[in-house]
Parts: structure tokens; C-alpha cells; sequence
């Protein structure tokens, strides 16, 4: 292939709903080693497109070329096949599965017959998670592990699949500061290996800092497509939302009042019996937005579950408004007036 040739190329793509036009006559090209971002709010139709480039929708209208050759993705196996991996904002993992057998499912190595070579498997799960520093367990239970890293399984698994053109949908929605950062990280790594990256974002600070271009996507429709260096935060608003707009913010100094949540001495110990939350207190005051701030794993995950009801404390007081909500259910905790915003809310949206 020509190192002028895009390794995807999309052409006068046309993708109708009922009542909607999706995408409308999109063009863009991703070459070789470059981090495109694929940038427009909700609902502009960026991933609608991906969808159709990983092989989940079929355009009405419009061509597909991939490293130079018209292709036909009419299924997500036909993209693999070609060398596309989508890592989903939603992922797409069996909880009570091991890393491996995630990863494996669907094309699990045999030996001896129908046994399935897990050890073989094992192995190259760790090379790649290496190679690319994912530093992921194959051996660890999906449900045990963060949702970074359950990102890091769905990355692992194009890998696996010899993927060389990644789309990442929305791939910072659910992580933390730190998350984010190693995220890049890994994105960078992957393009110096020679793989090519599709990112799909309204997010401008990560746009700037990761992408090498960035096309423009509103009301499903292409604004235009420029060079990352040659633009800035401003001109990108503006064209995602088609108005000027304003990044400063007036905020008034907060008057706190009186206290609606305190929490005393808390601690609570994990299934091996070793403290995660160590004679922790804290109050909320009406009015008032306080942020917990720490590396992943450092308690703040069992802290709001101890707050929610959603995990046991061995001692200290939980109060809410002046009651006690200490080891309450979710059902006592949310009609005393606390709601909770989970980290995965697919897995804990509902009680």
C-alpha cells in the first residue's frame, strides 16, 4: 500500500432512519498512524458513521475503502476480517468471565480436539497487554476490576483480533482524571506501533491534546476537516455547535448552611478483611459541592456505596439531615433524599 493511501476512506456516506437523515453525504480519510477525531455533540451522527464503518449499519448510499480497495462491511466479523476494531462506550463484556475468556470468546484456541488452549491464550493476552502497556490480569474476574480497566479488556480484544484501525466511541465518558491520562498514553503507544485511531469525542481539551486531525460533524453533516495544530478550542466550538461561544463561566462564592450529610469514623473492611475506608469523616453542607479527589482504589468507590447502602460499615455513622443511615438499605437511603450517580450505571443504574 502507498503511504499515501488512507487505510480507511469513506465516501458520500448516506445514512437515512425514519424521520432522520444520520449521516449525510460524509466524506473523511484516516491514514496510516494518525489519531483522527471524529468531534460533533450528541446526536450529530458520529457514531452512526463508526457503526457503519464496524460493519453494525449498512449505508443507503455511499463507498467504503479500506487500504486502498472498495470493500463491503455488512457485519462486524467482515470488519475484524479487514482489520477494524471498535472499542464501545458501552462494553461489550460477560461479567463473571475471566480477562481471557472475554477476550477469547468467539475464537478460543483448541488443542487435542475441543479442548480450548487457555495457556497459549494466556500467554499472548499478556505479550500484547505488555507491548502495549495495558497492564491487564488475563487471570482477573471482569466484575473485580475498574471500569478503566475493563476499557483496557475491550482494547485488548482488537488487539487479539489483529486489529490495525481502532474507533474508540466516547472512550473518556466513564473514566476518571488519572484514567484519562493513561488512556492517551496507551493511544500514542498504539499509533507508534503503526496502528491508525478513529476517536469519537465532544470533549475539545482531549481533542487538542491527543488527535493529529479532527473532522467536524453537525446535524450529520461534515463542517470541515483541519489539522489539530492549526486550530484551537475556540474555532472547534464554534463550528461543532454553528455559534459563537464563551468558555468563561461567572460563579459566585458558595454560602454553605447547615449540614445534610455527616459521616463519623467510618470503617469498613473488604472480603479479605483488610480496611478500605480507616476512621474516614467528612460533612456536606446544604449548598455546598464537595469533592473527593484520589488514585483509583483508594476507598473512594466504598465510601459512596457505604454513604448509598449499597455496603455494610463495621463502625462509625452515617447521618443524612440529623438521622442515622448507617448500614440502611438503598430504599431507606434514597427516601431520606440521597441519590447516587454510579460510576457504571449499565451495571449499577438500578437497585
Amino acid at each position: 500500500m502507498d503511504a499515501a493511501t488512507p487505510v480507511v476512506e469513506l465516501k458520500q456516506i448516506t445514512k437515512r432512519f425514519p424521520g432522520i437523515v444520520a449521516n449525510d453525504s460524509i466524506s473523511l480519510k484516516l491514514h496510516k498512524g494518525e489519531i483522527l477525531a471524529l468531534l460533533g455533540e450528541n446526536g450529530a451522527g458520529k457514531s452512526t458513521l463508526m457503526n457503519i464503518v464496524f460493519g453494525l449499519y449498512q449505508p443507503e448510499e455511499g463507498s467504503i475503502e479500506v487500504k486502498g480497495k472498495p470493500v463491503v462491511i455488512d457485519s462486524p466479523n467482515k470488519a475484524i476480517e479487514l482489520g477494524i476494531g471498535m472499542v464501545h462506550q458501552h462494553f461489550k463484556l460477560v461479567q463473571p468471565f475471566t480477562v481471557t475468556e472475554n477476550i477469547i470468546l468467539g475464537m478460543e484456541p483448541k488443542k487435542m480436539g475441543a479442548r480450548i488452549d487457555y495457556k497459549t491464550s494466556v500467554a499472548k493476552i499478556k505479550q500484547l497487554s505488555d507491548q502495549y502497556g495495558l497492564k491487564v490480569n488475563p487471570n482477573a474476574k471482569i466484575h473485580d476490576i475498574s471500569v478503566g480497566m475493563q476499557q483496557r479488556v475491550e482494547i485488548l480484544k482488537t488487539l487479539y483480533r489483529g486489529a490495525d484501525i481502532l474507533i474508540f466511541d466516547e472512550p473518556t465518558a466513564v473514566l476518571t482524571p488519572q484514567e484519562i491520562g493513561e488512556l492517551m498514553v496507551i493511544m500514542k503507544r498504539l499509533v507508534a506501533e503503526g496502528k491508525s485511531i478513529i476517536l469519537i469525542t465532544h470533549k475539545l481539551k482531549e481533542i487538542m491534546q491527543i488527535s493529529d486531525t479532527v473532522t467536524i460533524i453537525r446535524r450529520g453533516k461534515v463542517i470541515d476537516t483541519l489539522k489539530t495544530a492549526e486550530t484551537n478550542p475556540n474555532e472547534l466550538a464554534e463550528k461543532m455547535v454553528g455559534r459563537s461561544v464563551t468558555f468563561k463561566v461567572d460563579k459566585q462564592a458558595s454560602v454553605p448552611k447547615e449540614i445534610v450529610l455527616d459521616v463519623k469514623n467510618l470503617v469498613s473492611k473488604n472480603k479479605e478483611g483488610i480496611s478500605v475506608l480507616s476512621g474516614l469523616n467528612l460533612q456536606v453542607r446544604a449548598g455546598e459541592i464537595l469533592g473527593i479527589a484520589g488514585v483509583d482504589g483508594n476507598g473512594q468507590s466504598e465510601l459512596i456505596e457505604a454513604i448509598t447502602g449499597l455496603r455494610k460499615v463495621d463502625s462509625g455513622i452515617i447521618e443524612v439531615r440529623g438521622k442515622d443511615t448507617t448500614n440502611k438499605n438503598p430504599r431507606h437511603v434514597t427516601e431520606s433524599g440521597v441519590s447516587h450517580i454510579p460510576e457504571d450505571r449499565h451495571k449499577h443504574g438500578w437497585y
